[in-house]
């Protein structure tokens, strides 16, 4: 497995262990698993209005739709009451026990855990593949892999929607006499375990002399020292909501990781306007917070077979406990429209459509692709 390919693994099998639904939607009500007839009814919508850009009238009853990066089931379940043979992937088995645990459609929805490059169906074996903010959260070089193998395994004449960012287009900087803030802190972990991921709430206020317009790619974002040296440059990311007028104040949330090795650090936070500067490089004060990051907690030792009860014996032995996943923040990624679409044209698929999309947020140039796969065989193994 490729380092990239892990990295990515490695995050979401986090955030699959730990917050599961924020993780698919990072909406504050869906934090904890809360709101979960909210956050599958998303999923009714969402899919309602992806089949209506395909414009089928009509399915066949065998038809088999995959949902690529299928997370807890939101996008699977939906397609499940359109289809009858629906089969979803994710790179993370945490993600995947869950959604397993919420499945209402055991009869025609399965789920796969795929962590290779490679998807695990037969060539031109199925007839719909579906990803909506997936794939902006894998590197460029994993996208571009992904789509020859949606590719591989789409039947001619079946189709490809997914939603992918283009670029981001670079922002005009703010003038540097806007560029204050006072950063107020108002709740934070004082301690956390190596890798451990938790929440900070913060107030903004623009102490500037003019507004903070929206789509100028300012966020709030974190760093980490220890004995006054950064450690970990860029951390978490968060979006500050605007507009915010001079002496205005906006809540933030931030999710954090921790460093990976146990000791005494700063958190501090600083706002960024993204391709342009930290805002302390311009002479706006930051602030930091002091957190342990104290030593996990040891992980048990598996019992011997003959310690291993006669009933766990006879059926399934317990397992190893396992370390938790390691912490990381997901990353926004895109692949230019141009190379998109001569990708498909290179390889004989016809690109239906490409609609301007806002699923990746304010900050980029997104679109929703609808392909249909040529006759063109693709064979990469």
């Amino acid at each position: 497995m490729s380092t990239e390919l892990n990295g990515v693994r490695d995050v979401w099998e986090h955030l699959g262990a730990t917050d599961p639904y924020w993780a698919v939607l990072t909406e504050n009500e869906f934090r904890g698993g809360e709101a979960r007839t909210e956050f599958f009814q998303s999923g009714r919508t969402e899919v309602a209005g992806l089949l209506e850009v395909l414009g089928h009238d009509e399915w066949p009853a065998d038809t088999v739709a995959v949902d690529f990066g299928c997370g807890v089931g939101r996008i699977t379940f939906a397609l499940a009451e359109h289809f009858d043979n629906v089969v979803g992937v994710d790179v993370a088995a945490s993600m995947l026990d869950e959604a397993r645990a919420n499945n209402p459609f055991p009869d025609r929805v399965r789920f796969v855990h795929n962590d290779a490059s490679t998807l695990p169906f037969p060539d031109d074996s199925v007839d719909l593949v579906v990803t909506v903010i997936t794939l902006q959260h894998i590197p460029p070089s994993l996208t571009i892999r992904y789509l020859l193998e949606m590719i591989r395994i789409t039947k001619p004449g079946g189709r490809l929607l997914f939603q992918l960012p283009s670029h981001m287009p670079r922002p005009e900087p703010l003038p540097t006499s806007a560029c204050r803030a006072s950063i107020a802190v108002l709740d934070a972990p004082r301690s956390l375990e190596p890798n451990e991921s938790a929440y900070v709430e913060v107030s903004v206020r623009n102490d500037g002399d003019s507004a903070w317009p929206v789509g100028r790619l300012l966020n709030l974002g974190n760093h980490w020292y220890r004995d006054g040296e950064p450690v970990l440059w860029d951390d978490g990311r968060t979006a500050v909501a605007g507009p915010v007028e001079p002496g205005q104040a906006s809540p933030t949330q931030l999710r954090i990781a921790a460093p990976a090795t146990p000791g005494e650090y700063e958190l501090e936070l600083d706002l960024v306007q993204e391709s342009v500067a930290w805002w302390a490089n311009l002479g706006s004060p930051t602030v930091r917070v002091p957190v342990t990051v104290r030593a996990a907690a040891p992980v048990a030792p598996a019992r011997p077979v003959s310690e291993v009860g006669a009933a766990d014996a006879a059926g399934e032995p317990e397992e190893a406990a396992e370390a938790p996943a390691k912490a990381g923040s997901m990353q926004m990624h895109g692949v230019h429209k141009d190379l998109v679409v001569a990708l498909f044209d290179q390889l004989g698929c016809r690109v239906l459509n490409a609609i301007p999309d806002n699923r990746a947020g304010a900050d980029w140039v997104s679109y929703l692709y609808a392909v249909e796969v040529g006759e063109y065989q693709l064979r990469l193994r």
